[in-house]
């Protein structure tokens, strides 16, 4: 019956032949060899870096200024000057501490030769020496008279030249209660002007009787007073006076000629008080010398005459002590009005200019220091745990390429973040093992491969083989009897630069598992 279907039936034979032969050979013929890709475990040296980026920077950049306010009168050193620490750089006018410093000197000497004396006692020939020192000191000071009233002679005749032959032809009614300039500037400075220069008729009036009258009997703190302020007075206004004719241009009504020889007299007017001042308190402080050493060497030798109980002794002692001090303190005077190099370096800028009066603390010089740099580096939070001072980073400079290594260390990482792009980072900072050498220059880039971390023989799998469950390392590993891979818990360590991993607990050497596990 099953032979007469066929023969009847042939097209549906053939088509359920098929449909068989198709199914028997995807059932049974289709069947492929599964290779896993799978990784022994073995031990490894293993290596962390930190990689970043950083600039460049000498390893000291300071803005020096000066501790006290004044006129710059020197100014030893220009843009791209080697210097060497300690040495000077710039200074204000200081004729006055200068004279200071000299007469607390020499109060020191004469203090520690009075304690001397008082030690050892005193001899004919000791006391004849100090009448001789009482003798000359009172020769000193008379001579110190005469140059201070030739000093306080001179200040009025310059003074009264500068104002009447070198700025008068500026002004109408010069010599009346109410001058007028013969220009117009901003209303502020030419009030100031006018004003200053009435008052000037009044002080040089009355001064005029001073100098005329001085002798060595004078009362000499008196009218050396009186010529300081005056001379103060007058050199604010030959500078107010300076600052309104440099604000001209010549015009319909002030011709080239004029302003040229009106800014030539404030200048000459200017340079001649500023000369005659400064020699004022030069003669001033020969004066308060000699005047000081006249008294000490008088105390002394009554001293001396007398003899010394052990009071005088402490007291001379605490005298010394005294003069001391005041010598410290005059020399800190002095050295607050000049700039000494802090480093060995490269003046990078002078704003100081002879001249020119600068305030205290206003940047004068700069300076960097020369050969010795170190990078700065900002590192991210998510890496600054791993490093750590001393660690040795290899680096690239741009400029170089990356073919040419430099060797740093890391010697100082900032407690404190900076944020960068509302990022939070970390400055580090890395100081090159060779201090000369001259390829090495401020503001370079430099590419960084800071050294963290090492370990020798350790159990290390790729990074790829391991995968996360809600924060829990595993691994895919092959039990060889069943054939069949476990899912194995491990604990890392250390992640190395060439994507190994260390595997503190959960394998051990020789272990079986898959490289890339299927999830």
């Amino acid at each position: 019956m099953i032979k007469k279907f066929i023969q009847n039936n042939k097209w549906w034979t053939a088509s359920i032949l098929i449909i068989l032969v198709i199914s028997a050979y995807f059932i049974f013929g289709n069947k492929k060899t599964i290779i896993l890709d799978t990784f022994t475990v073995e031990k490894h040296n293993l290596f962390e870096e930190v990689s970043t980026v950083g600039n460049v920077k000498p390893i000291s950049d300071l803005d020096l200024s000066f501790e006290s306010g004044g006129q710059v009168s020197r100014v030893s050193v220009s843009i791209g000057d080697k210097v060497f620490k300690g040495q000077f750089l710039a200074s204000l006018s200081n004729a006055d501490l200068s004279a200071a410093l000299e007469q607390a000197k020499a109060g020191l000497k004469i203090a520690q030769a009075n304690l001397a004396s008082l030690q050892n006692g005193s001899t004919p020939e000791q006391i004849a020496v100090n009448e001789s020192q009482v003798e000359k000191a009172k020769s000193d000071l008379l001579e110190a008279k005469y140059g201070l009233i030739d000093a306080i002679q001179n200040a009025y005749t310059k003074s009264d030249d500068a104002i009447r032959n070198y700025t008068d032809i500026m002004f109408l009614n010069s010599r009346g209660s109410n001058p007028t300039l013969l220009f117009q500037t901003d209303f502020q400075l030419q009030n100031d002007i006018v004003t200053d220069r009435a008052l000037i008729e009044t002080l040089m009036a009355s001064w005029n009787i001073s100098p005329a009258v001085l002798n060595i009997n004078s009362d000499f703190n008196s009218v050396v007073n009186i010529a300081s302020d005056n001379l103060n007075v007058i050199q604010t206004f030959l500078q107010n006076l300076a600052s309104a004719v440099n604000k001209l241009s010549t015009d319909t009504s002030i011709s080239q000629t004029t302003l040229t020889l009106w800014k030539t007299n404030v200048s000459t007017a200017r340079a001649n008080i500023n000369i005659t001042t400064s020699n004022l308190f030069s003669e001033i402080g020969q004066y308060q010398s000699a005047l000081y050493s006249l008294n000490i060497s008088n105390s002394q030798l009554t001293l001396v005459k007398t003899g010394a109980t052990s009071d005088q002794i402490k007291a001379q002692e605490a005298t010394v002590e005294q003069a001391q001090a005041n010598v410290d303190a005059a020399q800190a005077r002095l050295t607050k009005s000049m700039i000494f190099s802090p480093i060995s370096g490269v003046i990078t800028n002078v704003d100081a200019k002879v001249g020119q009066t600068m305030q205290s603390g206003i940047t004068a010089i700069s300076v960097i220091s020369y050969g010795e740099y170190e990078v700065e580096s900002y590192v991210p939070e998510a890496d600054i745990a791993k490093i750590k001072i001393g660690n040795i980073a290899t680096t690239t400079l741009d400029a170089y390429g990356s073919d040419t290594f430099f060797e740093t260390s890391v010697v100082k990482i900032d407690p404190g973040e900076t944020v960068i792009e509302n990022v939070p980072t970390y400055k580090v900072t890395l100081k090159f093992a060779s201090s000369s050498d001259n390829r090495i220059k401020s503001g370079m880039t430099a590419n960084l491969d800071i050294s963290t971390a090492q370990k020798s023989g350790v159990i290390a799998v790729p990074s790829r083989a391991i995968y996360s469950v809600d924060s829990i390392k595993y691994v895919q590993l092959i039990d060889s009897n069943n054939n069949k891979t476990i899912e194995t818990k491990i604990t890392i360590g250390l992640r190395s630069i060439d994507g190994y991993v260390e595997v503190v607990s959960g394998l051990k050497e020789g272990d079986i598992i898959l490289s890339s596990p299927n999830l």
